[in-house]
């Protein structure tokens, strides 16, 4: 139990330095593909066949994840993952071949699911302690360490420094965090259930969660995947802005999910989903219509803030719900439905737009976050 509110911002504060680890790893493996691509001498399609291994690790990693939180609490698992994590990102700045990458790859999947799903499951247990929302704030801290890790492998490959390099000093201080911070960890609820007993079918409440999950997820997907391809083919910028659309994106979802809490407590976390969902729908709509570099990033920024709250609001409101010793186990079975968009989301992108063009296919997808608007407004009993 936590015993003042001295200690509960202290916990709040040193909680989000673990999304941010979380964020910084990620990023810093993300920032350093194409010297490792280069080093390995591979096509992009032969790349991007191997990229593929990291989401089917994540994917595969989501019951074991919840398993071993819901059993020896999320503390303890948390603590595991930002231990293995920085070695998982290590190993990959070690491959010398194809299978190498592949295997690493894989296990640097599983490796940042267990530090997901334990992480998130701290959160709703420490926003348990408070009145209000604090959940989106914790994501905000993994979208500004996206920021961080792409500038900090910019230096890196200005100073003509190794992405083992860069690895290895992000894991040092990630582990040096680690021994000075993991006192302030929340002590996790554990189940005593066995595990066969632990996984069930979904409860239909979770599956419309999952749903809103999954309409997020494949935007984002999208926009993680396509934002670059969409300036250069539709907008047809100059080849130093094709990443404009996404670093609006980016900019947008991080300051959204730093904000959300004082909405979500202002107006309540239905009416933000709802919002959401329509934000997401107008900034489509906007970059579709009239493609050029300033409108459609600003069609982007509007898609950045409606996503922002979206999963952080889901994971917020499972959590909080979820039973004893639950939590971990809720958040990993929203967490899979919502993954498999993600995972699916930017090949049916590629599906549309070979038949009907990219720009149908953005404004195709536009109409997903008219389901979250829907979706939302039916779950307004437990939002």
């Amino acid at each position: 139990m936590v015993d003042t509110v001295i200690s509960l911002k202290m916990r709040r504060i040193i909680l989000s330095g673990y999304f941010f680890l979380t964020g910084i790893c990620f990023s810093s493996w993300a920032s350093r593909i194409p010297d490792i691509k280069m080093h390995l001498g591979l096509s992009d399609g032969a790349f991007g066949g191997l990229l593929f291994f990291l989401p089917i690790g994540s994917f595969l990693g989501i019951p074991i994840s919840g398993s071993l939180t819901a059993k020896h609490g999320s503390k303890k698992i948390v603590s595991i993952a930002a231990l293995i994590y920085p070695i998982a990102l290590i190993s990959l700045g070690l491959t010398t071949t194809i299978t190498q990458l592949a295997i690493c790859l894989f296990l640097f999947g599983m490796a940042g699911n267990l530090f997901n799903v334990s992480v998130n499951t701290q959160a709703a247990n420490l926003s348990k302690h408070f009145d209000k929302s604090i959940t989106s704030t914790f994501h905000g801290f993994w979208s500004l360490a996206g920021f961080t890790g792409g500038l900090l492998g910019g230096f890196f490959v200005a100073k003509q420094i190794s992405p083992l390099q860069q690895f290895m000093t992000v894991a040092l201080v990630g582990w040096v965090f680690l021994f000075f911070s993991r006192k302030y960890l929340l002590p996790g609820e554990t189940s005593s259930q066995p595990v066969s007993k632990m996984w069930n079918k979904p409860s239909p409440l979770l599956l419309q969660f999952g749903l809103v999950a999954l309409s997020n997820m494949i935007c984002e997907g999208m926009m993680f995947d396509w934002s670059g391809v969409y300036f250069q083919k539709v907008v047809k910028v100059e080849e130093q802005f094709r990443t404009l659309g996404y670093i609006s994106f980016m900019a947008c979802m991080t300051t959204g999910r730093m904000f959300a809490d004082r909405l979500i407590n202002y107006w309540g976390a239905r009416k933000q989903l709802m919002l959401s969902g329509l934000v997401v729908t107008l900034g489509l709509i906007i970059a579709v219509s009239y493609p050029n570099m300033i409108v459609s990033s600003i069609g982007f920024m509007f898609v950045g803030f409606g996503v922002s709250s979206v999963i952080p609001t889901i994971y917020g409101t499972v959590g909080k719900n979820a039973g004893p010793g639950r939590a971990s186990i809720d958040l990993a079975s929203v967490s899979s439905v919502g993954f498999f968009g993600f995972l699916i989301g930017p090949p049916i992108i590629g599906f549309i737009s070979q038949a009907v063009g990219l720009r149908w296919a953005f404004l195709i997808i536009s109409l997903l976050g008219i389901v979250t608007f829907i979706q939302a407004h039916k779950l307004k009993k437990y939002l």
